[in-house]
């Protein structure tokens, strides 16, 4: 099984609509891409305020599912959302009160990855579901490079 892992410069661009109104989040931090067999793993931290961090960790399988996970700890919440190209998929948010589900509609979803010199970007566009009603459109724009 091959194990590799390098240092990585992750920026992103993330652009949300609901009711009507237009938020858009730029993270850049370092990373680290680590790939185990034939999945790819990204994994970096999001400044909060107050100093707090939520660690995100994007994963792509062999078959192109984009798996999305963010736990920020000391607000004792944490998300897993799941993208498969024009797929409903079921996720959840773990909040101190509870688990909450939330399912994913992947509208479009691109990954492109080149290895010499590493590089490479996730786009994906989504409708984030609660209980059968589309509550925010999201446009997410991760580029890295080594």
């Amino acid at each position: 099984m091959e194990n590799n892992s390098f240092d990585i410069n992750v920026e992103l661009n993330i652009e949300t609509l609901q009711s009507g109104e237009l938020t858009r989040t730029k993270i850049a931090e370092p990373g680290k891409f680590t790939q185990i067999g034939k999945s790819i793993y990204l994994r970096f931290n999001e400044s909060l305020e107050n100093d707090q961090v939520a660690s995100i960790l994007v994963k792509i399988t062999e078959d192109g599912e984009i798996h999305l996970k963010r736990v920020a700890k000391e607000n004792n919440v944490a998300s897993l959302l799941y993208f498969t190209h024009h797929q409903h998929n079921n996720g959840h948010l773990e909040t101190e009160y509870g688990t909450m589900p939330l399912d994913t509609f992947t509208k479009d979803s691109q990954v492109e990855i080149v290895s010499n010199p590493l590089s490479g970007k996730i786009n994906i566009d989504y409708d984030l579901i609660y209980d059968n009603n589309v509550i925010g459109n999201y446009k997410f724009r991760l580029i890295f490079n080594a």
